[in-house]
């Protein structure tokens, strides 16, 4: 940081991201010099031939190129480990060396079109064993080096480098005029650039009116958080790791304060005195939770196949193999009286999806309509009536696909379609779209009427109606619920990992009244959202300000438990300080780091928030103990900062929320232990979705 500028355009790599890639050619280059110097040095050849003379001579030639790569290539490792992320003065001479090391690879590639003549004339005829592996080996080496070249030329090729040059020169001449004109260009190649890159991603798909409108706002939206930031790749992973190791210590330095109304931090978040707990031993809040564990079921089976088999890789496959109807006539019997849309042609998603409760022994449960249909704001969804519930059930797929990620992406927000609002209500974007697709199909192909009328000798006609998602599914989860509570005033909402920004803060308290979420740890989703990003922009380009280490050390150290070292400690007293470099504008970014996004308006997660957190007990001699689960109320504003984790992601996955939910019941429930579960995977029934202990 900053990206490297060479032939008078700017690449996607620092100066500081060279230690590996010399590192390798170093390594690579070393061992050839000494094979091929046993070869010429150590081995006989042919000296009469002169296939074999001219490729010796060659070889020696070959020698010097070698040695020339090796001190070029050790000079630009030494260069690249010196200085810090922001200080680049110690690094201005790499450029020079790498235009050194440009010109020498010029002449390794006349070495290997010499190479290619030399085997296409003299291969067949020369007898010399020792020549052949000798120009073998060489072309084959030199041909690897430019190859690896010519890939990481494509990888760092900033398409709008020459633009970013010109501006920061103008911006030195204070040009006001010429400094607009190319911000303008520079923010339209940029929004170009992501958008190419969004394309290429989704090869594969093909292309909508909807799907190019998300494609144009994703692009604008990647184009705004990178915008005045002159920064490549490994400045964001530097970034996270300092970042982490900065909210440990201030939760460290929190804690060890005298007086202090923090007791603890759970899963990262404060816990005080006025914290709430789930009242777990009261028989409602106990019915309640077990409700929300049930229903996480619903929205685990939304997945269909794919989350099947990687819970069940071997037996899962057996049973789905077996209920095919491709390999099995049974298989029909499973989709009887179910309409199905775009699944595949031997309707495992379906199947899947039905596996998922047959296998927990819930036969109460008829699945009605299920739709696969996946497209750019069209989220597949299935809807089913349980009859031990008394309820008709949605259950909105979350994200599986690239063009869910373009949903989930579309993050501006939009104004809820109702026209009787209690404020302003606004909601993410991308699944407002998505709930008014799921609205309108459920009322075309009259679903709904078909559910309540399912069985009316069993009373369909008076079940309740639940809506469950997780991820993408519980934000178009929660606002479908506000377009369908009109209709069905004593409909509930269980949302599993919701997006952060789903909900203005209008929307997000009146949804508290039918919407209950549900938060794992530190799940990253529910903390992001574009107020999210911005504060999260802001401290990631703060702890690289202040850190005064190589880039490499602070990527090492992440590898491992992070060295306390490799953050500068906050709050020192200024005369502590070491004294700044001769030339402390090198210190500063380039651009104007105190420049945030353009102005968003917050949004938040749904309903009442159970946050699943638990504790992080000790490493000792004997291993780490389980960490012992527990489930409180949280508080939709807290959700602000993202925690830096190795766990964010991991406790996103759904059957990951699954598990939490189930182990924070394992105190109350002794038919949840984790002997008890051991044991009950082993027979052909898997142990139910809720504990049945009361």
């Amino acid at each position: 940081m900053p990206g490297m500028v060479m032939f008078r355009r700017r690449w996607s790599v620092g100066s500081d991201d060279l230690v590996l890639p010399a590192l390798f050619l170093f390594l690579l280059h070393c061992i050839w010099l000494v094979v091929l110097s046993v070869v010429l040095f150590g081995l006989p050849y042919g000296s009469e031939q002169s296939c074999s003379v001219t490729l010796v001579d060659h070889g020696r030639g070959y020698l010097g190129i070698l040695v020339s790569c090796l001190i070029c290539e050790s000079a630009i490792m030494w260069l690249s480990m010196r200085g810090s992320i922001l200080y680049t003065q110690p690094r201005e001479a790499v450029q020079y060396v790498i235009y050194i090391r440009l010109a020498i690879l010029l002449v390794e590639l006349v070495y290997a079109v010499v190479g290619i003549a030399w085997l296409l004339q003299y291969y067949q005829p020369c007898s010399d064993v020792t020549a052949k592996n000798l120009a073998l080996g060489i072309v084959a080496c030199n041909w690897l080096v430019i190859f690896s070249v010519c890939i990481t030329l494509m990888c760092t090729f900033d398409p709008t480098g020459r633009t970013f040059v010109k501006l920061k020169a103008t911006r030195r001449r204070q040009r006001n005029l010429t400094t607009y004109t190319l911000r303008h260009r520079l923010e339209e190649g940029q929004a170009s650039s992501w958008s190419r890159r969004l394309k290429f991603f989704m090869c594969c798909t093909r292309a909508q009116d909807t799907q190019s409108d998300a494609y144009s706002e994703v692009a604008s939206l990647f184009a705004e958080f990178f915008r005045d930031l002159d920064i490549v790749p490994s400045d964001i992973i530097a970034g996270l790791v300092l970042l982490r190791q900065r909210q440990r210590s201030k939760r460290s330095a929190i804690l060890d304060q005298a007086n202090n109304d923090i007791l603890a931090f759970l899963s990262g978040m404060p816990v005080t005195r006025n914290t709430r707990y789930l009242d777990l031993k009261n028989s409602a809040e106990m019915n309640m939770y077990k409700d929300v564990c049930y229903y996480m079921l619903f929205a685990l089976a939304a997945y269909g196949w794919p989350m099947y088999l990687m819970r069940k890789p071997a037996c899962g496959l057996c049973r789905l193999a077996s209920s095919c109807p491709c390999t099995s006539v049974s298989g029909s019997r499973l989709s009887q009286s179910v309409t199905v849309e775009e699944d595949n042609c031997c309707g495992c998603n379906v199947l899947a999806i039905r596996r998922h409760f047959l296998d927990r022994d819930l036969k109460q449960v008829q699945i009605v309509y299920t739709s696969c249909h996946d497209a750019v704001y069209e989220t597949p969804f299935f809807v089913a009536v349980d009859h031990a519930k008394k309820k008709v059930v949605i259950s909105i797929r979350g994200t599986l696909s690239p063009k869910d990620a373009l949903t989930d992406l579309t993050g501006d927000s939009e104004r809820l379609p109702l026209e009787e609002q209690h404020g302003t209500w606004l909601g993410h974007k991308g699944m407002v779209y998505s709930a008014e697709y799921i609205k309108k199909k459920l009322e075309q192909e009259m679903i709904l009427s078909q559910a309540f009328g399912r069985d009316l000798n069993k009373g369909t006609m008076h079940y309740g109606l639940v809506i469950v998602g997780h991820s993408l599914g519980a934000g178009t989860a929660a606002i479908l619920s506000f377009l369908l509570r009109p209709q069905y005033p004593t409909l509930h909402c269980y949302s599993y990992s919701p997006p952060g920004g789903l909900f203005s803060e209008d929307a997000m308290e009146y949804s508290k009244e039918f919407v209950t979420s549900v938060v794992l740890g530190k799940d990253l989703v529910p903390r992001l959202g574009l107020s999210q990003l911005e504060g999260f922009r802001r401290h990631l380009l703060e702890v690289l300000q202040k850190s005064n280490k190589p880039k490499w050390r602070i990527i090492a150290g992440g590898t491992k438990c992070i060295p306390k070292s490799e953050l500068p400690v906050e709050d020192e007293d200024p005369k502590s300080q070491p004294a700044a470099p001769p030339s402390s504008r090198l210190w500063l970014h380039p651009s104007d780091l105190s420049i945030a996004l353009s102005a968003s308006t917050p949004l938040y997660p749904p309903g009442r928030i159970i946050h699943v957190v638990h504790n992080h007990p000790p490493e000792t001699c004997c291993g780490q103990e389980e960490p012992t689960y527990s489930a409180l109320w949280g508080d939709n504003k807290a959700f602000d900062e993202v925690i830096i984790s190795p766990a964010m992601l991991n406790e996103h996955m759904p059957h990951m929320v699954m598990e939490g939910l189930n182990k924070v019941l394992e105190p109350f429930c002794p038919c949840l232990s984790r002997t008890t579960w051991k044991q009950r995977n082993w027979k052909p029934i898997n142990p139910p979705a809720i504990p049945l202990c009361s």
